[in-house]
Formats: C-alpha cells, structure tokens, sequence
C-alpha cells in the first residue's frame, strides 16, 4: 500500500470528451455503444495492452475479494467475465458471483467464456446498471469491479449503491487505472497509453475512437488518493489502495462498517 499523500481535484473530462458524450446523447449511452462495438476484440486487446498483466491484476484483486463458503460477490461492469471468472477461482468452491454490465454484445460472450469453463453454476451474468442496482439491501458479502468506475456518470453514486447492496463487514474491491508516480515513468507511460494504445486499437480492433476513449478517460480520473477520498466520502470505511506496476494500476479495497 503506498503512502497517502495530498492531491489536488480530479480533473473533468476533455472538451473533445464532452462533446462525445454530448453528441451520443449522454456519456452512459456513449459508453455502451462503444463498448457493444468492441466486444469482439476486448479481451485480446486487454492482452495485447498489458502484455498480459491484466490478468496477474485482477487475480490480485480477487485475492482481495477471498470469497468464503457459501458467500456471493457482485462484480460490477462484468464486461466478458474476466473478474467474476477469477473471484470464482479465488473462492470457496461453493461461492458464487452475480456479474452485471449494461451491454449485451459483452455479456453474450461471456455466456460463451463460461460455458466452456464450466463456471455457469457459480457465476451468473445480467444486464444492469453500475449506478442503480437492482439488488435489494445489504445482499452480497462483497462487491467487485475492474476497469469499470472511470466509466460512470457519477463515480460517488456507484461507490454509494455499491455499499448499499453490501452487507455489514463486507468489502468493496475496485482495479482501476491509475497515474504512474515518477516523472520518467509517467513520460514513458503516457506516450505509450496516449499515442500506441489507439493505434493498436486502430491496428487490432479497427476501433482508433474507443481507444482514444481509454487514455481520455484515465487523464480525467481520480488519482488513487483522490479515489480513496470519493469512496469515504460514499460510506466505506478503512479504505487503503495498493499500487501495481508502478501505479499504472491501483486496487482499492474497503469495507462496510457492522
């Protein structure tokens, strides 16, 4: 866990961002569509992005969710499952994950990913949305996400459903991207995420707008200290992040007072 320092107000998102989401209708419409136009290459450009990390990061959080016998976890913005997958993994054998995400084309594939794993006992998938549950109070024993806050409306309102759906001494884990620390490492960083990631989208998922998406998207995000604020701030409690590769990535982990 890295030391908690001072940082100043997250930043809004880009102009050019802003009109996307202006143009579309809103920025939840904007993110489902883009999201439903990707489907197809999400997983594979996770890895190719990450060189493969993405999977040691969630595995990482899963360990954190540490599902016991019998316990259920709700895994918001499931996307094609990856997260639910390895929280299944990482739990009891008798645990189980309800994973939600407000697009079709991702959840179809992850029907598919599940089946061929023989998961679809433990792990159901729904349509859903991130900033209003449709989950009665105090459910689940834990709440998970990876990848999926940055993309809410309103980041305070997910983490307030999140802890609502929760029962009392239950956990929140969220992986989300980060701001790497170092002034060389950041530089490096930032050429790489700003000006190689869209081209391989272009390149890998013929997608070059929904990956210019992701480095604007980050730039306008929390930073970790910023984001353990936005979730006290919700009513979680004993919040503490820990960096991952040099803060490219940040799992944040709290938990809901008895």
């Amino acid at each position: 866990m890295n030391a908690q320092q001072p940082s100043p107000p997250p930043a809004t998102a880009a102009p050019e961002l802003q009109a996307r989401f202006a143009a579309a209708g809103g920025k939840p419409t904007y993110v489902r569509g883009m999201f439903g136009r990707i489907a197809g290459v999400y997983d594979l450009m996770n890895r190719v992005m990450t060189g493969g990390m993405d999977r040691r990061w969630r595995d990482f959080a899963a360990r954190k969710v540490a599902l016991g016998p019998g316990q259920i976890a709700l895994d918001i913005g499931t996307g094609t499952g990856d997260l639910a997958i390895a929280v299944a993994r990482r739990g009891a054998p008798d645990s189980r994950i309800i994973g939600i995400d407000f697009t079709p084309e991702m959840l179809a594939l992850g029907e598919g990913k599940l089946q061929r794993l023989g998961l679809t006992d433990r792990i159901e998938l729904r349509q859903g949305d991130g900033e209003q549950l449709d989950f009665p109070n105090e459910h689940f024993d834990a709440c998970c996400s990876a990848f999926v806050v940055r993309n809410l409306a309103d980041l305070r309102q997910g983490f307030v459903e999140m802890r609502r759906v929760v029962k009392p001494g239950g956990r929140v884990v969220c992986l989300e991207m980060s701001h790497p620390r170092g002034a060389l490492f950041g530089a490096g960083f930032h050429l790489y995420f700003d000006r190689l990631v869209p081209l391989l989208g272009k390149v890998v998922g013929r997608a070059f707008d929904a990956y210019s998406y992701l480095p604007s998207s980050v730039s306008a995000f929390p930073d970790a200290p910023a984001l353990k604020r936005v979730m006290e701030d919700a009513g979680w409690q004993d919040v503490r992040y820990y960096y991952r590769m040099g803060g490219i990535v940040a799992v944040h982990v709290g938990t809901r007072a008895r």
